[in-house]
């Protein structure tokens, strides 16, 4: 990831944890009086994030932001665009924009009459991290009976579907499931969420695995979310503690320990439940968990607890080291993955650079230490070095390698490769998905290693072959062509490098290659996503153009820039100090 190595340098923080909370409002509307509840609850939990349930349209949303949130700390929170659905059913998410960034948000169709109890989708980022991850806003069909419970299965049903669908593998669904069992027969929907099946990319995990028929069981008074009133006042449910509707639910890449985004073990809270308030209001007698005042609070400001948990995001650090990744065989044809793979990294400069305790790894489990007992592994000025899966030439191809490693692999359709040192600073890194189209036999050489090689634009197929007859350049300078797949399909592509200076002070140069003359439209969006600066039909010429952003007239902050033509757009992200 090239492009974020001098940015991220500064940075020395290896990694960060945030809260996650979800809560049902109850009714929350534009003439309550429970907003110093909400306060004094959200002041106890402090959260990052926060999904709530039934706040009552524009109005609720707006208000609940208003005098809850900047009540609460003011100038600290944003929200996500907000889906008005119908009355008292709305979802909405507020996040703590130092610690998030809001990239896109999307509904979920659960079938429901007049968009009534849609799942809400928004994609996150963590900033100092980069990880994307998407969170579900949950409301599914309340009360018991089997009508009900079969119209909660149908919700279940189509989120299951679409998080099967999903690309990432971090995802959180938050909110008030209703469901009040894990029993296959009378409450389907719990099974279908959790459940194995044939795809089950898009299975939920419970973090505390606390399973079982948890209506009215006092095994699970611990865990449970409604009601901790049993008294009528306000709407809502008010039988005592004896149901778990509300749940954060997580992918299962958030429970590995070796993920870069995962959850940290006994954070799971059912805030204010101490357990000993089973079939009671939570402010009955003694409530060891919290004061009299949040008990109080809990009781008085909704008929549901807020549920809470913490994770851990792993912020790399990165540094420019000057070895990039340039050459990459992901899916040989002449032998098998396990024999054939390979990638070839290049040193960029005039020193030798040692490789012992290096890192090898992706965002999943995958990972190689890099060491040879009694040996210095390294790479000299301007010189190509090659790993492999085998090192023998009558087995794996034909490659010529430098370093054989092991528990490490590489997917033919979406992966990484990150290359870390040994003081746990990642010199450089790839990802790539299904779009890169790795062909069979064909490797895909860097074009540009100054550019972001997390661009698929920046990487060519390989037209020379080796070996056993496979195409590829390992431990051989870049011999690629764009390739008919690219030349015929997309003439007028461009593509965006480096910006440099950035951090900067006053102006920032964007180079910009296009392979004929065209127009773009270069957007300028704040740290909120909020448009700042529009300029249209600005000409690039065939070969580099150049351009300058100048910063002036704004504040120390970090910005966006989107330069995009009729055909593809690329974001941009910039630091201005002054």
């Amino acid at each position: 990831m090239r492009v974020l190595l001098f940015i991220l340098s500064i940075c020395f923080v290896n990694a960060s944890d945030a809260r996650i909370m979800t809560y049902n409002l109850l009714n929350f509307s534009d003439d309550d009086n429970r907003e110093m509840h909400y306060i004094s609850i959200l002041e106890s939990v402090s959260p990052d994030l926060i999904v709530v349930q039934e706040v009552v349209g524009q109005t609720g949303f707006t208000h609940f932001q208003s005098d809850v949130l900047d009540v609460f700390q003011n100038g600290q929170w944003s929200s996500a665009p907000f889906i008005n659905q119908s009355a008292q059913q709305d979802i909405a998410l507020f996040f703590k924009h130092d610690i998030f960034s809001f990239v896109s948000t999307g509904v979920v169709s659960t079938a429901q009459s007049s968009g009534t109890r849609d799942v809400i989708e928004w994609s996150m980022v963590h900033n100092t991290s980069e990880i994307e991850f998407n969170i579900y806003g949950v409301h599914f069909k309340a009360s018991s009976g089997s009508s009900n419970a079969q119209q909660r299965l149908t919700e279940a049903t189509i989120l299951r579907q679409h998080l099967n669908s999903v690309s990432g593998s971090y995802f959180i669904v938050a909110g008030d499931f209703n469901i009040y069992s894990n029993s296959a027969s009378t409450e389907p929907a719990f099974n279908m969420l959790t459940g194995e099946s044939d795809n089950n990319g898009g299975r939920l995990f419970d973090p505390i695995d606390r399973i079982g028929n948890w209506h009215n069981n006092s095994s699970f008074s611990d865990v449970h979310t409604q009601s901790p009133r049993t008294t009528s006042f306000g709407g809502g449910a008010n039988g005592g503690m004896d149901d778990r509707f509300d749940w954060l639910f997580v992918s299962e890449s958030i429970l590995d320990n070796q993920s870069r985004m995962v959850y940290i073990d006994d954070s799971y809270t059912a805030f204010g439940n101490d357990g000993n308030h089973f079939n009671d209001a939570i402010n009955s007698g003694n409530n060891f968990s919290v004061s009299e005042q949040i008990a109080d609070a809990l009781h008085d400001a909704s008929d549901h607890l807020p549920v809470y948990m913490d994770v851990s995001f792993d912020d790399l650090v990165f540094i420019d080291r000057g070895v990039v990744i340039t050459e990459i065989m992901a899916n040989p044809a002449s032998v098998s993955d396990s024999y054939g793979e390979w990638f070839e990294i290049t040193n960029t400069t005039d020193t030798i650079i040692s490789l012992d305790g290096w890192t090898i790894k992706d965002n999943g489990s995958d990972m190689h230490l890099i060491q040879i007992e009694n040996q210095d592994i390294a790479i000299d000025p301007g010189q190509f070095f090659v790993f492999a899966r085998n090192g023998n030439l009558s087995s794996n191809g034909g490659v010529v390698s430098d370093y054989v490693y092991s528990g490490f692999s590489l997917s033919n359709t979406e992966d990484e490769i990150i290359l870390m040192d040994s003081g746990g600073a990642v010199v450089d890194e790839v990802q790539y998905d299904s779009e890169w189209n790795f062909p069979s036999g064909i490797s895909k050489e860097i074009h540009d290693v100054d550019s972001d090689n997390n661009l698929v634009e920046n990487w060519f197929v390989s037209t020379i072959s080796y070996g056993s007859g496979d195409y590829g350049t390992p431990g051989s300078s870049f011999e690629g062509s764009l390739g008919s797949e690219y030349q015929s399909t997309t003439p007028d592509q461009f593509i965006v490098h480096s910006l440099f200076p950035n951090p900067f002070n006053s102006f920032t140069t964007i180079r910009i290659f296009s392979e004929q003359e065209q127009a773009v439209t270069i957007q300028t969006f704040d740290l909120f996503g909020r448009e700042l600066e529009r300029e249209n039909n600005i000409s690039i010429q065939p070969g580099f153009t150049e351009l300058q952003w100048e910063g002036k007239d704004y504040p120390s902050s970090i910005y966006f820039l989107k330069i995009s033509s009729s055909s593809s757009f690329y974001y941009k992200k910039l630091i201005l100090l002054k």
